[in-house]
């Protein structure tokens, strides 16, 4: 596969409605107090001590943030197993109240470098997804690294979104209305595994790409040498989430399916909305990849939040802003699943669960 890039500065994208100029805007207040917080109570990085030892402290952390927190509410959820391509995926089914079936029905990709995360963590943003996208929301509990390196995720997201396509009437689903989203290493996941169901005939009906990371092959030593302090996601976290996922094949970095900004084509991709962070290192690659969809004639929406930074997705509890930031990417994506000729529905009811 050929290595792709775009100018940095200009990104291929053409000015639109959903493309924002402002790049740079002081951190939301209430994520700012959220980092200066974790700061001095001397939060180690995130990839620090033994993968275990790293799981366990984001395990800790979020279960601590979300203490005393509402969930948003929903029908009903489910754990199951997706077996598909020789492999037995853990999956969470969320389903919505008094929604209208069939359904549209996303397949999520938790972040966390490949390293960390699980549904059990982002149970907050699966519910979410459900509840705003009116959605059957099938959740991936994909293997990490390092004790599963690359391809073992890309493998079992591939084999996950195969067993939705097979089951998506068991599931209450619309076959018309299958979709795929994804955060971060999710993102990467979920545009990899977009454009390997299009290279099998597979037309999704679009997909939802939040602060992506796209390029494994990226140049870590320029995002250092920019001196912009990049809270919750920094230079030297970028080189632990390679070192730790594709380390042993570096030579794959910049190729597909490890790095989808490096794949020969895009044309024919799924409809995409991508989701940048001002104060995000990974908000050029996301741009980037926007570029190159848009460029080979798929259509593409960007969201650009220059004062969020990169997690700010499962921080709708927190901010206010990153709760609008998260609503704004559910609209835009929710538009893409309503059927032909729909009208938007009614704002989703304010209830919540403990």
């Amino acid at each position: 596969m050929k290595a792709t890039s775009l100018d940095p500065a200009t990104h291929g994208l053409k000015p639109g409605p959903m493309t924002h100029a402002c790049r740079f805007s002081p951190l939301d207040p209430q994520l700012s107090a959220i980092v200066e917080a974790m700061r001095a109570h001397g939060a180690p990085p995130p990839f620090s001590g033994t993968p275990q030892e790293a799981r366990a402290r984001m395990h800790r952390a979020v279960m601590a943030g979300r203490a005393n927190t509402a969930m948003p509410d929903i029908g009903s959820f489910e754990d199951a197993a997706a077996t598909a391509n020789g492999l037995t995926v853990p999956v969470r089914i969320y389903r919505p109240r008094e929604a209208m079936h069939p359904l549209p029905t996303v397949l999520f990709f938790h972040g966390g470098g490949f390293v960390l995360g699980s549904i059990e963590l982002t149970d907050d943003i699966g519910r979410k997804l459900c509840r705003d996208l009116r959605a059957v929301v099938v959740s991936v509990e994909y293997r990490l690294a390092p004790e599963h390196p690359f391809p073992a995720a890309h493998n079992d997201a591939l084999a996950a979104a195969t067993w939705v396509l097979d089951h998506v009437h068991e599931l209450g689903g619309d076959a018309d209305r299958i979709a795929i989203a994804g955060e971060s290493a999710g993102a990467n996941l979920a545009a990899s595994t977009a454009l390997s169901l299009r290279d099998r005939g597979v037309t999704l009906a679009a997909q939802l790409l939040v602060v992506p990371g796209v390029d494994l092959g990226r140049d870590v030593a320029r995002i250092a040498a920019s001196g912009r302090d990049y809270p919750m996601l920094n230079a030297n976290d970028l080189a632990d989430i390679a070192r730790l996922y594709i380390g042993h094949a570096p030579q794959l970095a910049r190729a597909f399916p490890a790095s989808p900004l490096h794949a020969e084509s895009l044309a024919g991709a799924a409809p995409a909305v991508i989701v940048v962070a001002g104060h995000d290192p990974l908000r050029d690659e996301g741009l980037a990849y926007a570029g190159r969809l848009q460029s080979q004639g798929v259509p593409v929406q960007v969201l650009d939040f220059p004062d969020m930074f990169h997690p700010f997705f499962g921080f709708f509890a927190k901010s206010d802003a990153a709760r609008c930031a998260n609503d704004a990417a559910c609209e835009a994506f929710s538009t893409l699943l309503r059927p032909a000729g729909a009208a938007s529905p009614p704002d989703n009811p304010p209830q919540e669960t403990p």
